[in-house]
């Protein structure tokens, strides 16, 4: 299959690197060259204007299977997609700054070979509205169709942990520690890794596993039948989504007077407030409630971080923050933040699935920035089939964490366990073992097709 990507920045970089591991033959343009530092040698990089109309007149758009348009703008984007409209090629849009969802099926009508438009706001409010009607006060990515969970867990909770080696801790006998964070820094464990005070432990395991872990050793709490849900700020597509939610109570703390008047006029379900953000007495002048879902976003990254922190102080436990372009991720995992949610990166994920359902990324567990989690299919011609785990040579940074069968059944796998045609590998693997992760899914490969996430 044949891929054009157009627009290298977060979104477009993360769809190429990770597709390229299943050998789409990519290509990815853009006007900035250092968008390219981020990208896999596996991927042709071409710069070039796309608004440059004979830069386009010189390049063959129709040998391309799939067009996948994710600048940020939404006007190169529409007019990128326009040029596509009479040939035969699979358009994936991205557009942010759509006010009414009904607009994707005005574009889909007018552009028929559009199969599919992301919009950040959306896909952000679809995870939201999954946060806010869990149960569950922990959060977890889950692989394999959910039979696979990915989950943190401060020590600090479990003051028994300290100073224990991880081989000694009987509630972890079924489950993987594939990564600590201790002070900013990324450590994969063996077993004989002592846990130590301030330590974040990244899990990996069955979700049965997980969740009997979590019991154990973290409160959960029952479903409520209506739910306080608080929004610092936001914008009218999120918020009209999540206002429409049923068993909720909606409350729009807005500091801009124009965005205030709008939502009260508009989000007839919501009780919106004119205040500023920037003062700790919010959540007692408010009177919002430990039990209640607290969403800062604003268009501050450093502000929701903020308020976020000023939540947990205060005894919520879901305090969800936004991210934006800022690279925080070192550190916001170790302050206590329940989920960052990070727009592009939903994006980036919901195309990658969007071309091949078999395949996704972490997106509630950053790593510090350091690492990533995988789900992988395996080629026909992968020469570990038919290996065990103990007789591959893997980096001690790389970790098969999980595998799903060709039936659908979820396996952790031990060092005797077998890999198998059609197998789906749920991977572990820091920045820097990655090009051994590239040669380990195809050996005949020499360069590294992770380069974008070494930072």
């Amino acid at each position: 299959m044949k891929i054009l990507i157009i627009g290298s920045g977060k979104v477009g970089s993360t769809i190429a690197n990770t597709l390229s591991l299943e050998k789409f033959d990519i290509d990815i343009i853009d006007r900035d060259e250092l968008n390219f530092e981020k990208i896999t040698n596996t991927v042709t990089k071409i710069k070039g204007d796309v608004l440059d109309e004979n830069f386009m007149l010189n390049f063959d758009l129709e040998v391309y299977d799939y067009a996948i348009i994710a600048t940020d703008s939404d006007k190169t984007n529409l007019i990128m997609a326009s040029l596509f409209k009479n040939l035969n090629v699979k358009i994936i849009l991205r557009l942010d700054e759509m006010e009414n969802i009904s607009e994707i099926g005005i574009i889909k009508n007018s552009l028929p070979n559009v199969v599919n438009i992301f919009n950040r706001s959306l896909e952000s409010a679809k995870l939201a509205t999954k946060l806010i009607g869990s149960s569950n006060y922990y959060e977890a990515d889950y692989f394999g169709k959910g039979k696979i969970e990915v989950t943190g867990h401060y020590i600090d909770m479990d003051e028994e942990f300290e100073n224990i080696k991880i081989k000694d801790i009987g509630s972890l006998s079924t489950i993987l520690v594939v990564g600590i964070l201790r002070e900013g820094d990324l450590i994969v464990p063996d077993g004989e890794t002592i846990l130590k005070h301030g330590d974040y432990m990244y899990l990996m395991g069955l979700s049965s596993d997980i969740r009997n872990f979590k019991y154990s050793h973290f409160e959960i709490k029952g479903k409520e039948d209506v739910r306080d849900v608080v929004i610092a700020s936001g914008d009218a597509t999120f918020n009209r989504i999540i206002s429409n939610l049923e068993n909720i109570n909606l409350k729009i703390i807005e500091p801009n007077r124009e965005k205030f008047e709008d939502f009260r006029k508009n989000l007839t379900r919501a009780f919106v407030v004119n205040k500023s953000l920037k003062n700790d007495k919010i959540f007692k002048d408010e009177n919002i409630s430990k039990d209640a879902v607290f969403i800062s976003m604003t268009e501050s990254d450093e502000l929701n971080i903020v308020l976020g922190l000023m939540a947990r102080s205060h005894g919520i436990s879901k305090n969800i923050v936004l991210q934006g372009d800022n690279n925080y991720d070192s550190i916001l995992e170790s302050l206590g933040i329940y989920r960052v949610i990070d727009p592009k990166v939903i994006v980036a994920n919901e195309i990658i699935k969007a071309i091949n359902n078999d395949m996704k990324v972490s997106i509630n567990y950053m790593f510090g920035g350091k690492a990533q989690v995988y789900e992988i299919k395996i080629p026909d011609d992968f020469i570990y089939i038919g290996k065990k785990l103990s007789e591959i040579n893997l980096h001690r940074e790389i970790i098969i964490g999980g595998i799903i069968r060709y039936d659908n059944s979820a396996v952790i796998p031990r060092g005797n366990t077998k890999i198998e045609k059609g197998d789906r590998l749920v991977i572990f693997s820091t920045n820097e073992s990655r090009k051994d992760l590239e040669e380990l899914i195809d050996p005949t490969l020499k360069k590294s097709i992770f380069d974008f996430f070494r930072r």
